[in-house]
C-alpha cells in the first residue's frame, strides 16, 4: 500500500513542477508586461518581440527532433527495464546481453542526436542574424548590438537540447521539469532586473545567457553521470541505425514543425515587417500572454507524452490511451478557460487608465485568436499521441493546414494588419487544420487498433 502510494507521489511530482512553471509564468507574466511597458516605448516593444520572433527560427534548426528524441529514448529505456534478472542487483542486470544491446542503442542515440543539433547550431547563427538584419532594418530602434549578441548565445541552447529531450524519454521527468521550472523562474527575475536597471532590449541577452549556463550545467554536471555511463559501453556496433529509425519520422515531423512554425510563429515579425514597429507592440504583448496559455495547457500533455511513449514501448496499449484521453481533455478545458479570463481581463483595461489598452489587441480580436488557438490545440495533442506510438505523423494533414494558415495570415497581414492576422489565423485553423487533422487521427486510430 505504502509502495503503491509512493509510487503515484513519485509520478506526480513532474506534473507538478510542470504546474508550478506554468503558475509562476502566469504570475511572472503581468509583472513583466508592466516592466516592458514603463521601460519601452511603442516602438522599442514592437522590435523586442521581434527579436524573440527571429531568436525563435531555431525551430528550423532543431527540425522537430526533441520530441522524436523522447519517444526514441523512451522506447530504448523501456527495452532495457524489461530485460529479466533474477536478481535486483543492478551490476547483474548491466551485464546481460539484451540490456547491453539496448544500453549501445541509446549511446549512438545520443552520440549522434548531439552531433546534428552541433552541426545545426552553426547554421542558426548565421540564419538568424540574417533573417533579423532583414526585418528590422527600417527600424530606428538600437537591435543591431542586442540581435547580435543574443543569436550565439540562444545557439548554445539549441547545441545542448537534445540532452534534456533523451533524459526526459528515459524517465528523468522529475529532475528535467524541477529544471525547467528553475530555469522559467530564474529567468524572470533576471528579465525584471535587467529592465528595471534600463538595460532594454538587452535584457534578452542577460535572460538567454543565465538559461544557457543551466543547460551547460545540467548536461555536463548535474546530469553528467547518465551521459557517461552510456560511452562506456564498449560494444563496438548496434542495431540502432539514425537514417532507418530516426530519419523516417524525423524528416516528416520536421516537415510538420517547420510549416506549422512559418504560419504560427511569425505573426508579430509580420506586422513588423510591413507596417512598422509601432502597429507590432500589442500583437507581440498580446501573443506573449495567449502563448503562455499555449503552454500551460501543453503541460498537462507534455508530462504525460513521456510515460504514454513508455507504456506503448511495453506493449500496454490500454492504458496509454486511458491516460492520454484524460489528459486531452484536462488540457483542453484549461485552455478555454484561461482564454474566456483573457479576453475579460483586455476588455476591462480601459478602466485602468494611463492608456494600458494601446498596448494589447482588441478584445474581440483575442478571442477570435482563442478559437484559433483552440483548433491548434487539439491538433497538437493528436500530434503528440501518434508519436508517442513510435508511428509517422500525419504529415499530410498538417501540412495542409499549415500551408493554409501561412497564406491566411501572410496576406491577412500584408493586406489588412493585425485583423487580417488574427482573423486569418482563426478561419485557417478552425475551417482547414483542426478538420482535416482530426479525419486523419481517426483514420490512424482505426487502422493501428484493429
Amino acid at each position: 500500500m505504502f509502495k503503491d502510494l509512493r509510487a503515484r507521489l513519485q509520478l506526480d511530482r513532474p506534473l507538478a513542477y510542470a504546474l508550478m512553471t506554468r503558475v509562476w509564468q502566469a504570475v511572472s507574466g503581468p509583472i513583466t508586461i508592466l516592466l516592458l511597458i514603463r521601460s519601452l516605448d511603442l516602438s522599442e516593444q514592437g522590435v523586442y518581440y521581434g527579436i524573440v520572433g527571429i531568436v525563435g527560427i531555431q525551430a528550423y534548426f532543431e527540425l522537430g527532433l526533441l520530441n522524436v528524441l523522447v519517444s526514441q529514448s523512451g522506447h530504448e529505456t523501456a527495452a532495457m527495464n524489461k530485460v529479466a534478472v533474477s536478481s535486483d542487483d543492478q551490476v547483474l542486470r548491466e551485464s546481460d546481453p539484451e540490456w547491453i544491446a539496448s544500453a549501445a542503442r541509446m549511446r549512438d542515440l545520443i552520440r549522434d542526436s548531439f552531433r546534428w543539433f552541433s552541426g545545426a547550431s552553426l547554421f542558426y547563427v548565421v540564419s538568424a542574424w540574417l533573417f533579423g538584419w532583414y526585418s528590422l532594418a527600417e527600424s530606428d530602434v538600437a537591435w543591431r548590438g542586442p540581435l547580435l549578441a543574443l543569436v550565439p548565445i540562444a545557439a548554445v541552447s539549441v547545441c545542448l537540447s537534445p540532452g534534456l529531450s533523451i533524459l526526459e524519454g528515459a524517465g528523468f521527468r522529475d529532475v528535467i521539469f524541477r529544471f525547467r521550472f528553475l530555469q522559467m523562474t530564474i529567468g524572470s527575475i533576471v528579465m525584471w532586473v535587467s529592465l528595471e536597471c534600463g538595460l532594454k532590449l538587452w535584457a534578452l541577452v542577460l535572460t538567454s545567457a543565465v538559461q544557457a549556463l543551466m543547460f551547460m550545467y545540467i548536461t555536463f554536471v548535474g546530469q553528467a553521470d547518465f551521459f557517461r555511463k552510456f560511452r562506456h559501453i564498449k560494444v563496438q556496433k548496434s542495431s540502432f541505425d539514425w537514417v532507418h529509425q530516426v530519419l523516417p519520422v524525423q524528416w516528416r515531423v520536421a516537415l510538420i514543425g517547420a510549416s506549422f512554425h512559418f504560419a504560427t510563429q511569425f505573426l508579430t515579425v509580420i506586422i513588423l515587417m510591413f507596417h512598422g514597429d509601432v502597429d507590432a507592440a500589442p500583437l507581440g504583448m498580446t501573443l506573449s500572454v495567449t502563448t503562455a496559455i499555449q503552454m500551460l495547457a501543453l503541460a498537462w500533455v507534455q508530462t504525460q507524452y513521456p510515460i504514454v511513449s513508455m507504456h506503448h514501448g511495453s506493449g500496454e496499449r490500454e492504458k496509454a490511451g486511458t491516460i492520454w484521453r484524460r489528459t486531452a481533455i484536462l488540457s483542453t478545458l484549461l485552455l478555454v478557460a484561461s482564454f474566456v479570463v483573457l479576453t475579460t481581463a483586455v476588455a476591462t483595461l480601459p478602466l485602468l487608465g494611463k492608456n494600458i489598452e494601446d498596448r494589447f489587441i482588441e478584445p474581440w480580436q483575442v478571442a477570435v485568436l482563442g478559437f484559433g488557438c483552440l483548433a491548434s490545440h487539439i491538433a497538437t495533442v493528436q500530434g503528440y499521441y501518434v508519436l508517442s506510438r513510435r508511428a509517422n505523423p500525419l504529415l499530410l494533414a498538417s501540412l495542409i493546414g499549415s500551408l493554409a494558415t501561412a497564406a491566411a495570415v501572410w496576406l491577412g497581414g500584408y493586406f489588412y494588419s493585425t485583423n487580417g492576422v488574427v482573423i486569418g489565423y482563426a478561419l485557417a485553423m478552425c475551417l482547414v487544420l483542426a478538420p482535416v487533422h482530426s479525419l486523419a487521427y481517426a483514420r490512424y486510430r482505426r487502422q493501428s487498433d484493429t
